[in-house]
């Protein structure tokens, strides 16, 4: 199966799992979902970045959070209950390790005090009474010893719970649940790790701000169950069109942004006529009766990077041609012109 293949799963997980195994990379759910952009070809930079590297030694870790990074951006995610429950943890594993320190000083000091007892004038009897305590302090050191060690064995595998938690906490963090889609502040982080990018190497960005055409109808006729399945449907179509093309996110309510590294405007807004043109043919259907209850249109704005631009600056002028696009009709597509 070649990059970019999706029609055989068992095939991508299988290379998914070579890849972690190769790296000895953490199995972790973005991770798992870096790896299957990968082995699908949905992103290109991805693959081109991630071969390169491979290229040269197996891909861990450390390389795979670089790869991330730079095509991706950091961002930070609020996970408070996972980090106070990892906090707790280390407050129990430093407690544990305390305890195993004062026991360790009880009994090097009990340990001193039958040593300075046991002198040649030192009776039989009072030999044998303090060889007894020594046995009992040993005894009663490894008890608590293995007390502490079975306590600290849990506190690791709990550890290793909490990571996976807080992994999950991170891909939920970047992701809609409604559509699976990566939302808002994924899009922000991607669109500022590429502009830096495409500045870098003087390669072209552009942008496409889409907002489904009297989305409140639909909601307001049909109530929000059949809202729901219109921004899944225009959510699944996005996902496909733009696989290896762009970067497809839900921006919020009946909006979706997608960030076209490697386009030109021109390209991008041909890409997003396509995609309205296609999206019209689609009909909502109710999922009990089947009853077609209409048609699906768009209005889509386009903006290409200018050097010096901030994320906003991109963003703002994809939506202002996406404000002309509804002021002029709507179901039609506007790029951004600098006025003459």
């Amino acid at each position: 199966m070649g990059i970019g293949d999706v029609g055989d799963t068992t095939s991508i997980f299988d290379r998914i799992h070579a890849l972690l195994a190769e790296g000895e990379i953490a199995p972790t759910p973005s991770n798992y979902e870096f790896l299957y952009r990968y082995v699908t070809g949905a992103d290109p930079q991805l693959v081109a970045a991630f071969d390169a590297a491979k290229a040269a030694a197996p891909i861990g870790d450390r390389t795979l959070g670089t790869i991330r990074r730079e095509l991706y951006g950091t961002g930070r995610i609020g996970v408070g209950r996972v980090l106070e429950d990892t906090e707790a943890q280390l407050a129990r594993m430093n407690d544990y390790i305390e305890r195993q320190d004062a026991g360790a000083r009880d009994y090097q000091t009990r340990l001193g005090a039958s040593r300075s007892d046991l002198d040649a004038s030192a009776t039989l009897e009072r030999q044998r009474a303090m060889l007894a305590e020594m046995i009992e302090a040993t005894n009663a050191m490894l008890a608590t010893t293995e007390q502490l060690q079975g306590e600290l064995a849990a506190s690791s595998r709990e550890i290793e719970l909490l990571k996976t938690d807080l992994e999950i906490a991170r891909v939920d963090a970047r992701s809609d649940a409604l559509t699976g889609l990566a939302n808002r502040k994924a899009c922000c982080d991607y669109l500022d790790a590429q502009i830096e990018r495409a500045e870098t190497e003087h390669r072209p960005l552009s942008l496409i701000f889409l907002d489904i055409d009297h989305f409140k109808k639909f909601n307001d006729n049909y109530g929000h169950r059949i809202g729901d399945e219109v921004l899944r449907l225009v959510s699944a179509s996005l996902e496909s069109f733009f696989h290896g093309r762009g970067f497809v996110s839900r921006w919020g309510g009946e909006e979706f942004v997608i960030v076209m590294p490697m386009h030109e405007a021109d390209e991008a807004t041909e890409f997003a006529e396509r995609f309205r043109q296609h999206i019209g043919t689609r009909t909502v259907k109710t999922r009990n009766s089947g009853r077609e209850i209409g048609r699906v249109t768009l209005s889509l704005g386009v903006s290409g990077l200018i050097s010096g631009d901030t994320a906003q600056h991109i963003i703002d002028r994809a939506d202002a041609a996406l404000y002309d696009a509804k002021a002029d009709g709507r179901d039609r597509v506007v790029c951004w012109k600098a006025a003459a």
